[in-house]
Parts: C-alpha cells; structure tokens; sequence
C-alpha cells in the first residue's frame, strides 16, 4: 500500500475514533462524567502541557526511560551476542530467559521497591529488566540468522574478525536487533510507569494514580492520550530507522 494511502487510512481511523466518540456523548450513550467529552479532554490536556507541575513529573519519566535504555540496550545487546555464538550457553540460560518472559513481570515491584527502596534506582533497575530480556532474545535470534555459510567463506580467504562482524553479522543482524530495541523501548516504557503508579512520590505513573483514584476523568484521559502520542512518536521513529537499515540489508546482500 503506498505510504500516503497508509498516512491517509490511519488519519481517516483516528478521526472515526473521535467522531463515534463525540455521538456518544451527544447522543447519551455515555455518561460524560465517565467519559467526557473529546473537547473536554483536549482542553484538559492544553492545561497540563502549561502546567510546571506535569512537565516536570513527565520530565522525571522521560529521564528515567532514557537511563533505562541506555543501560539495558547495551548490556542486551552483548548478552544475546555472547548466547548466540555459544550454544552451550544458549542451552543453559534459555529456560531462565523463558521464565521470566513467561511471567509477568509487575509481581516482582514489591521486590524491586525492597531491595532498592522507593527512589530513582528502583524504577530504574525495573526499567532496566524490561529492556534487557525482550533485546537480549531478539538480539539472540539476530546472531542466528547469521549465515554460517558466509561467515566459513569469509574465515577461508583470511577475513579477520572485525571484518566477519562488521561485513556479515551486522547488516544480517540490524533489522532483528531494531525490531528488538523497538519492542524493548515499549516494554521499558511500560516498565516505568508501572514502577511509578505502584510506589513513587513523582512521575506520570504517579499523577495516573492520583486522577484515577480522585476520580478525575477529564485529566486521567488527557495524561492517557499524552503518553499515547509520546509512545507512538517513538516508535514510529524507531520503525523508521528500522525500516532503513532492511534496505541496507538488503543491498549489503547485494554487494
């Protein structure tokens, strides 16, 4: 499908979003103080992005996030390298990683906030959990697909190492490791705000609790939106670059 069809498909759903939302408002489908109206909501949300109170409880998320990542990505990313060449160790590590994939992970907050108490180091370590398995198994799944093929030619006319990575693991590895870390991203933010709603004095995980339990629906909705758009914005980034490096896989492949 071309892309402004896609872009023009995705604007048409959104807008029917609202346009069933708006009837059900206007036709008394739905209690307004349940769910209140689309204006009511936007303008709520115009009030928070002026309010320094949110910008910095969103600030504190944000940073929190970005930590996440930059320490788990990397530390998944050589843990699956490390799994994928050595299937012994893949063997032995594999119904641990299992494990913990299988179970949902929000049932080890109350451990997470014993052992590392209610600050920034819990939501961080938290945080951190979320990114590191999903990239780790991607990243695994990644050195896989390597061709063992090119990578026996490439060691018969004298390739060193670098050159073996850097020419046939990593154009074959790029796009699995992006579709990782896109997916990691999205578990991290995940991971964070649920740190934040179960026990912190500052986040928007905090604020969703407090609006949820008050009962502040017009406000609950906005942040819900807020971060919805911020999500989707990063991950519609994260695709596109993964969308470019299949292309350079592609014409890696090629030469």
């Amino acid at each position: 499908m071309p892309k402004p069809l896609v872009l023009l498909t995705q604007a048409g759903f959104v807008a029917a979003v609202f346009a069933v939302w708006q009837a059900a408002i206007t036709l008394t489908l739905v209690d307004p103080t349940i769910l209140p109206a689309p204006a009511t909501v936007f303008a709520a949300l115009a009030g928070l992005l002026r309010s320094p109170d949110f910008l910095s409880n969103a600030g504190d998320t944000l940073l929190r996030i970005i930590a996440a990542f930059l320490i788990g990505a990397p530390l998944a990313l050589l843990t699956g390298v490390v799994i994928g060449e050595n299937v012994n160790i893949g063997k032995s590590v594999s119904p641990f990683f299992n494990l913990v994939l299988a179970v949902p992970q929000s049932i080890f907050l109350p451990l997470f906030t014993l052992l590392f108490g209610l600050g920034f180091t819990e939501k961080l370590m938290f945080g951190i959990t979320h990114v590191f398995f999903v990239v780790a198994v991607n990243t695994v799944a990644a050195v896989r697909h390597v061709s063992h093929e090119h990578v026996v030619a490439a060691r018969s006319f004298g390739a060193s190492r670098w050159r073996i990575y850097r020419s046939i693991y990593l154009p074959a590895m790029a796009p699995h490791v992006m579709t990782g870390l896109r997916f990691g991203m999205i578990f991290n933010i995940i991971g964070i705000l649920l740190a934040e709603m179960y026990a912190s004095q500052t986040g928007l995980g905090v604020l969703l609790m407090q609006w949820g339990e008050s009962y502040n629906v017009g406000k609950l909705m906005a942040a819900t939106i807020f971060i919805s758009v911020m999500t989707i914005g990063m991950n519609e980034m994260m695709r596109i670059w993964e969308a470019r490096l299949g292309r350079w896989q592609h014409s890696a492949n090629r030469e």
